[in-house]
């Protein structure tokens, strides 16, 4: 059994993003899906659940349109590599970052002068909300 809540942000523009602390580019608008494992527990002689347990807790965050910076390009940027990372979005007065990321998937656009990730989606392990903006 799971549980989810969601949260989007489409009218943001220029959402920051970092990857371990490095600033990547912008974002324009992102989505994160929060999952619980929760266990029925029965109680004895019974075979009505009694309660819930909860689980693990699993974070799915859903990018679009992020505009690489171009020198982070020149240096060889590339998502696909990357393992157990934490992936910072910056704006609204609060920075949310999550660690332990895999990128699930990928869809990569690119056009002179410009490469942009269309889509990624990724899971994480943890949440973190800063207040004040910065990362």
């Amino acid at each position: 059994m799971s549980m989810s809540s969601f949260l989007s942000t489409p009218s943001v523009p220029d959402l920051s993003l970092e990857i371990n602390g490095s600033p990547i580019g912008l974002v324009h608008d992102f989505r994160e899906q929060m999952t619980v494992e929760v266990t029925a527990a029965a109680a004895r002689g019974s075979n009505l659940p009694a309660g819930l347990h909860p689980g693990a807790v699993r974070y799915r965050l859903q990018l679009n349109r992020v505009l690489l910076d171009n020198a982070l390009l020149t240096d060889g940027f590339s998502p696909y590599g990357l393992h157990g990372f934490t992936l910072s979005i910056i704006g609204q007065s609060r920075t949310v970052r999550f660690t332990g990321c895999e990128f699930t998937s990928v869809t990569v656009r690119s056009e002179a002068g410009a490469s942009v990730i269309e889509e990624a989606e990724l899971m994480a392990l943890d949440r973190v909300v800063v207040t004040g903006g910065g990362s």
